[in-house]
């Protein structure tokens, strides 16, 4: 009976220890990139900016953000890598070839985020 129960909890600790953290280094430092870019949009001036992307770049920062936290990486790393990237890029003009890019990576990198951004700006305001 007690090999049962350690056997039982080396499984659930096991199960536990691997689940996340399944991104690569790359993708995610690209998609921490793509924080700093997504924030960065919020910082234009609303009569520089369509609405609608404004409430792209905040669905999209939220399901990334969550995505990240997830795949168990350290809310200090997102932080830190977010605002250095977000310092190079505000006070510049929305960039419409880097959010496509931004946009086409994060929909190949999370299952089924291109839908759950599409339905979190519905609700943003």
């Amino acid at each position: 009976m007690k090999q049962a129960i350690i056997f039982f909890f080396l499984l659930i600790n096991s199960t536990f220890a691997f689940a996340g953290g399944h991104i690569s280094e790359a993708d995610k430092k690209e998609a921490i990139k793509c924080l700093g870019h997504y924030t960065a949009i919020t910082f234009i001036d609303a009569d520089k900016i369509e609405a609608i992307k404004l409430e792209y770049a905040n669905a999209s920062f939220k399901i990334v953000r969550a995505y990240l936290v997830s795949e168990k990486v350290k809310e200090e790393e997102i932080n830190k890598g977010t605002i250095e990237e977000l310092d190079k890029l505000i006070g510049k003009p929305f960039n419409n070839e880097r959010n496509d890019e931004c946009n086409s990576f994060i929909y190949k990198l999370i299952p089924g985020s291109k839908e759950d951004i599409e339905k979190l700006r519905g609700t943003l305001e």
